[in-house]
């Protein structure tokens, strides 16, 4: 799936424009929106390469550590591997769907206090619902601007204010 431009929103709509072409445009118009300070440490598991790889952008240049995972099975396994901030998990993706990954990451030790974030196109409740049941943090949808997408991830990682 590629990511196109609508109305001056970079959006996964439009599958004839190429993955850096999107970036581009986001860094033209929102260059200063894209820098933060969190610097987190992210797992993205998405098997839509092409998705992956705009969103994996996007976050690098917002700062961030990205391993990048195309199934459940590797993200369980860089989850392990780099005990990371935050996992942006696809729900469908082969070998272990995400709802498998959160099952299986939750007798993690190094998973303790992840927050997981499901990022997937599924819009019905039973999914949203599982997901939390799991220990999801978050559930977004993948039409969710670049933009937005990096804002929540720093409202989400941003310490509790008090």
């Amino acid at each position: 799936m590629g990511v196109g431009r609508a109305a001056g929103r970079v959006s996964v709509r439009d599958r004839s424009a190429r993955p850096a072409r999107a970036v581009q445009v986001l860094q033209h118009q929102h260059a200063n929106r894209l820098r933060t300070d969190v610097g987190a440490t992210i797992v993205l598991a998405d098997d839509e390469s092409d998705l992956r790889a705009v969103y994996a952008e996007c976050l690098r240049r917002s700062g961030h550590t990205v391993w990048e995972a195309a199934d459940g099975a590797e993200a369980a396994s860089l989850v392990h591997a780099h005990t990371p901030d935050l996992l942006l998990l696809d729900l469908w993706m082969p070998i272990l769907n995400g709802l498998e990954v959160l099952e299986q990451i939750r007798d993690d030790r190094g998973a303790i206090g992840l927050k997981v974030v499901m990022l997937t196109h599924q819009r019905d409740a039973d999914s949203r619902l599982e997901g939390f049941a799991l220990g999801a943090s978050a559930y977004w949808t993948k039409d969710i601007s670049l933009v937005e997408l990096a804002s929540r991830i720093e409202s989400l990682l941003a310490p509790p204010r008090n």
